[in-house]
């Protein structure tokens, strides 16, 4: 009688400590999705460029105790087999991409800093499996907490843009822009100098791209939202983003969500006049927005748009150059690469009279390309599995449109890969198509 009272009191302590897990583990989820919109950092090893230094962000700490927390819960031995086994392709391209990496990063031109970034690439990967096998609710809530973040972001971008002023935090880790600033992303006309908007991030490139994809989540939300109340928030969520990808004037990012939105329009035809309806009001309504907006800043249009002018000339060489830079790092190592992060600390070791302008040394923008230069064609042909993988995974749950501005963001611009929270943003939207 005693032995029985024993187990059920150790049975049910169990069950207790793994709800106590659960629930922390979600919080965590949900502290995540808080802080992976933002850039809150304490940096370790600083450098002369931010592509070059080590720093903590907090979005990494709470990962990593989603991650900690959640895995005890569950019977990790079974559900990794059976994840293996309805996902080989993936759970392949997953190890070479890990293997490759560490090899990498351990003949690197910084191995500080490529094991560092290895380091998060494993925890991402870790992050997109435990993401995976979360509550649907759980997922949910994910998704609701980022597009509010995100929101926020837009309506500080808007402020920027219309009031041509922005403040500093250490604590968002937002940096001060001036339109008078040197290197600040500006638009160049012969009234003077407009400052695009940054919202909270590094540059407007990356801030448009995030816009991009938050206005073309919140209308894929919107199809698939059950709640009346949150089917009211997300046209005004559409719109916050869409005003504030105008006002990033990323040229990329707005052909990305053009060819998203299209895509997403071809894409729920399959689901009845009602849907075609709702989808065509907000493309008269975008266009009207677009129109008016262009209208009324159609200088700061004309020069962003024309190919002879100064600084869009400037910008168009810069590319060329980086990219050059990032082929001839390919084609001295094409297999092992020269190191996660390391291919613009390379160029900048090599730069001679020009080595004392960190500024001069980016990655290139194009993703693919970077990947291969840093990290070899293995790493770079793992990546492509994994990408594959998503493809198939959006056609299957109709969210087509939003793989496909991801992925044409992949080709223009380097931040999806670049920055030290990239892969989390990535691993993140392919676990939750």
């Amino acid at each position: 009688m005693n032995l029985r009272g024993d187990i059920k009191s150790v049975g049910a302590a169990y069950q207790m400590s793994a709800k106590f897990l659960d629930n922390l583990s979600f919080v965590f989820l949900l502290a995540s999705a808080c802080f992976l919109p933002w850039q809150t950092k304490l940096i370790w090893l600083p450098a002369p460029s931010n592509y070059w230094e080590i720093s903590f962000f907090a979005a990494f700490f709470c990962v990593l105790f989603f991650v900690v927390f959640f895995l005890p819960g569950k019977r990790l031995h079974s559900e990794l087999v059976d994840f293996f086994r309805r996902n080989r392709l993936l759970s392949f391209a997953f190890l070479i991409l890990i293997f490759s990496g560490f090899v990498s990063a351990v003949f690197s031109a910084f191995p500080a800093l490529s094991l560092f970034r290895w380091f998060l690439l494993l925890l991402a990967i870790s992050f997109f499996y435990c993401l995976l096998r979360s509550p649907l609710a759980w997922r949910h809530y994910f998704i609701a907490i980022v597009l509010s973040m995100l929101a926020v972001q837009a309506a500080m971008g808007l402020l920027q843009f219309f009031g041509q002023l922005t403040f500093a935090s250490s604590w968002l880790g937002i940096a001060s822009h001036r339109a008078g600033d040197l290197g600040a992303a500006v638009i160049e006309t012969s009234d003077g100098r407009w400052l695009r908007a940054y919202g909270a991030s590094d540059h407007p490139n990356i801030f448009g791209g995030l816009m991009a994809l938050g206005a073309l989540s919140s209308l894929y939300a919107l199809f698939y939202a059950g709640r009346r109340r949150i089917k009211l928030i997300l046209p005004a969520a559409y719109f916050l983003f869409f005003g504030a990808l105008l006002a990033s004037f990323s040229r990329a990012a707005l052909a990305a969500f053009i060819f998203g939105l299209l895509i997403l329009i071809f894409e729920r035809r399959l689901f009845g006049r009602n849907y075609r309806r709702v989808l065509f009001a907000f493309l008269f309504f975008s266009l009207l927005v677009a129109a008016l907006f262009g209208w009324q800043y159609r200088g700061l249009l004309r020069a962003r748009t024309g190919l002879n002018n100064r600084l869009e000339v400037i910008s168009l060489d810069e590319r060329a150059e980086f990219n050059r830079r990032a082929w001839h790092n390919f084609a001295d190592d094409p297999l092992g690469g020269v190191g996660l992060g390391a291919s613009s600390f390379l160029d900048y070791r090599r730069g001679g009279a020009l080595s004392g302008q960190a500024w001069r040394y980016q990655p290139a923008h194009n993703y693919w390309l970077l990947a291969a230069a840093e990290g070899g064609v293995i790493f770079m042909a793992a990546w492509f599995l994994i990408w594959l993988e998503a493809y198939k995974k959006s056609r299957k749950h109709l969210v087509f449109g939003l793989f496909a501005a991801i992925f044409f963001l992949s080709l223009f611009d380097h931040w999806l890969f670049s920055l030290p929270l990239s892969s989390f943003w990535l691993l993140s939207l392919f676990a939750l198509m």
